[in-house]
């Protein structure tokens, strides 16, 4: 996608989320329709849907709406899945069942980690002009030794000591920081496999300040401190969506190695809405996923009773006993098709968001005078976080 093409997409995503905000602000959270349902009419027509029809739309909201919805419901999905379209992967090279060769992979890197790396590698390898890579959130490092074989010198960033200490340990220089704006220079390609939330928006800082390469493909928007994001490029000025709402930009159906089944996500959703009816039962007023802090997903998908042990050890409360639970996990069960019929117009803007995020930040890269393209880099079967912003001095 050229920078023009960057450009006139960012307008038409921001077009399509300025008409449907109240509808990515709010999510559907105990059964009642929310008023943005409500208000555009949609309620009986969401409501009536099977579970037959719920399982398959969950699948493409956007598509399954357009397709089978009516009215203003069908439209704005319409919309959406025409927008979506231009980003769509069609190929597989760097899909992790592509790769045959697994003598080449270090033992302690999975597939499809090796895949993501592989794509990197090969994007990196057509920009030239590159004397070091600085790696962002390098982890253990696995991309940073990777790509320094392409250059005379690559430094890994990373936030926590021990990972980075790990990667030390493995190979290559690493050093423990909250970023690395300071480090940037011409010359430099800064590069981010899955930066998190706000180390994206300083990544594209640093290297906009800096003159510098990019090559990133982001995630985890929401994991940022101010209580909004706010758009970085000119075009985009006074843009912001709710951190709480960003999460939706994260939502994918597609399964992969590990991230198990719809049928699986259906029923770890059940499990937290749960957990939450469990706490608020207890007098507590809980922020939209706040009933997950310091609960891992190893816990929820084990069940509500290892879930709740957490959450409620978490705010030094007593366990919840038998009772509890069972009517939490009933009354869950009973409001969560509800909750997934309401949920679909706005499941159906996820990806909207997403690539909303991701052209704001090439757009503002190219506002600095770099040349700029965003691509999927490798398959959704690899992460469904595959839209990469490549970048270079113009």
């Amino acid at each position: 996608m050229s920078e023009a093409d960057v450009r006139e997409a960012l307008d038409e995503a921001l077009a399509i989320l300025r008409a449907s905000m109240d509808i990515v602000s709010e999510r559907p959270a105990d059964g009642t329709a929310p008023e943005w349902v409500s208000a555009r009419g949609w309620t009986s027509e969401l409501l009536a849907l099977s579970d037959e029809a719920l399982s398959d739309a969950e699948r493409r909201p956007a598509r399954w709406l357009a397709a089978k919805g009516t009215g203003s419901l069908a439209e704005l999905a319409a919309r959406a899945d025409a927008f979506v379209s231009r980003f769509r992967f069609t190929g597989s090279d760097f899909d992790p069942d592509s790769d045959s060769d697994d003598r080449r992979r270090p033992r302690h890197v999975k597939a499809r980690k090796q895949a993501q790396i592989d794509a990197f590698v090969a994007a990196a390898s057509e920009l030239s002009g590159i004397e070091r890579v600085v790696d962002l959130g390098s982890g253990h490092g696995h991309l940073t030794r990777a790509l320094g074989e392409l250059v005379t010198e690559a430094i890994g960033i990373e936030r926590e000591p021990q990972r980075a200490a790990r990667a030390r340990e493995l190979g290559g220089e690493f050093v423990h920081g909250e970023g690395a704006r300071a480090e940037l220079r011409p010359g430099d390609l800064a590069v981010g496999l899955h930066p998190c939330g706000a180390l994206g928006d300083a990544l594209v800082r640093g290297a906009r300040d800096a003159g510098s390469h990019v090559l990133m493909v982001s995630c985890c928007y929401q994991k940022t401190d101010p209580p909004e994001r706010r758009w970085l490029a000119q075009t985009a000025e006074g843009f912001a969506v709710p951190r709480d709402a960003l999460g939706l930009a994260n939502l994918s159906p597609v399964s992969f190695a590990g991230s198990g089944t719809l049928a699986d996500k259906r029923g770890w959703r059940r499990t937290r809405l749960a957990l939450r009816l469990a706490l608020e039962a207890r007098g507590l007023s809980l922020m939209p996923g706040d009933e997950a802090r310091g609960v891992t997903k190893e816990r929820v998908r084990r069940g509500l009773r290892a879930a709740s042990e957490r959450a409620f050890s978490e705010r030094a409360l007593p366990p919840p006993s038998d009772a509890e639970l069972s009517f939490a996990a009933d009354e869950a069960a009973r409001r969560h098709g509800r909750i997934a019929r309401f949920a679909l117009p706005r499941h159906a803007l996820a990806r909207v968001l997403e690539l909303a995020i991701v052209l704001d930040r090439a757009v503002f890269l190219a506002e600095g005078g770099l040349r700029v393209q965003v691509r999927p880099l490798f398959g959704l079967a690899t992460s469904p976080r595959n839209l990469a912003i490549m970048a270079a001095p113009g």
